[in-house]
């Protein structure tokens, strides 16, 4: 799969941090943290507001 998208963040410190750590406990890298998590959500939302 091509990765074209670029998503930038402004995350204070402490937020780095705990991703940082989780994906460091968990052995992957942030971006395999994130996109786990962004795999998680729904393809559309469910109310249909958007």
């Amino acid at each position: 799969m091509t990765r074209e998208k670029l998503l930038r963040v402004r995350l204070s410190n402490e937020e780095y941090e705990r991703l940082k750590d989780y994906a460091e406990a968990t052995d992957r890298q942030i971006s395999e943290v994130i996109r786990d998590y962004i795999k998680r959500l729904p393809r559309k939302p469910e109310d249909g507001s958007r």
